[in-house]
């Protein structure tokens, strides 16, 4: 029985670290996908608000910029992407983070 004792040690940490990993794919996948969306619209800027959500949906948050712009965030576990609009109009990226 002494033989088989670091099984008793050895399966659960591999089977820790299978879990683990498995887990923190699957968290990361909202994210991945919202990235995927906005890699597969190409080119930003210019593009109408309207033509990005028909695409990657509504954003998180909406704010006011000091010089009248839009300020628009789509986030997801593992990605954020900040685009500023003029009079509805993409004037481009702003912050884009992966994680």
């Amino acid at each position: 029985m002494e033989s088989n004792m670091w099984l008793y040690i050895v399966l659960p940490i591999a089977g820790g670290l299978i879990l683990y990993y498995v887990i923190s794919g699957l968290v990361r996948v909202p994210g991945t996908n919202l990235q995927t969306k906005f890699r597969n619209l190409g080119t930003l800027k210019g593009r109408t608000r309207s033509e990005i959500e028909a695409v990657v949906g509504p954003p998180n948050s909406v704010s006011a910029t000091a010089d009248g712009k839009t300020l628009c965030q789509w986030m997801a576990t593992g990605y954020h992407v900040c685009l500023l609009f003029q009079e509805d109009v993409c004037d481009g990226v702003t912050h884009e983070a992966s994680v």
